[in-house]
């Protein structure tokens, strides 16, 4: 392993310990199971909206807004109906994305630090996540201005629920996930976006989802 692998990897395991305090105070984006859709770099603004199957349908709406070198707030919104009987879903999560490394010369990984706490609710049931882990990846230049991504994307979450299984017992538990995606960018305002989601979670679910989606980058931002 190279010095400068050694020192992305001491970064990469340093942030994490470093979102396991944030996530001790309210981040107030995952808020359900599903794909969390998150590249690897941190975006000035961007929109994006994914349908998303595997778990029931969830219908998923993302706002990334800059916040400051290498960093972004985001807000997930939307509804999941999920398998069998259980009631629809109302979910609205925040979170941030800091850039821990960037690809350059022998170093080919792009990693973004993410965390996140989200709340769905519905009649009958209330769930609160709070996931942290990092996307990781690299970005391929292709002909025209277009580039593909593809990324991993590892969290760990606290996961809890109330009144959960249609009855008034409440329970907490942690889990283990990860995305496996891709992200065509057609160009500087549009992309194309496929993610799957293995989830570990006995809570919101383990069910396997894969979400596909667009992201529009308004005119005068860059990604």
């Amino acid at each position: 392993m190279t010095d400068l692998s050694r020192r992305v990897f001491a970064r990469v395991l340093a942030g994490i310990a470093t979102m396991t305090t944030m996530t001790a105070a309210p981040l107030a984006a995952q808020a359900w199971n599903y794909p969390a859709m998150q590249v690897l770099s941190a975006s000035e603004r961007d929109y994006s909206a994914a349908l998303v199957g595997g778990a029931g349908t969830t219908m998923l709406f993302q706002w990334r807004e800059g916040a400051g070198r290498g960093l972004h707030f985001q807000l997930d919104a939307g509804l999941a109906d999920p398998k069998g009987r259980q009631d629809v879903l109302l979910f609205v999560g925040g979170g941030l994305g800091k850039e821990l490394a960037r690809a350059r010369g022998d170093q080919p990984l792009d990693v973004l630090l993410t965390a996140s706490a989200g709340l769905a609710f519905g009649d009958n049931a209330q769930y609160f996540r709070v996931p942290f882990g990092v996307s990781v990846g690299h970005t391929f230049a292709l002909e025209e201005g277009m580039s593909l991504t593809p990324f991993v994307h590892p969290r760990l979450a606290l996961d809890a629920c109330g009144s959960c299984r249609h009855d008034d017992d409440s329970d907490v538990s942690a889990s283990l996930s990860f995305d496996l995606g891709v992200n065509w960018q057609v160009n500087r305002h549009f992309a194309l976006r496929v993610a799957g989601a293995f989830s570990g979670s006995r809570i919101v679910g383990s069910d396997e989802t894969l979400a596909v989606g667009f992201t529009w980058t308004p005119a005068g931002l860059r990604r």
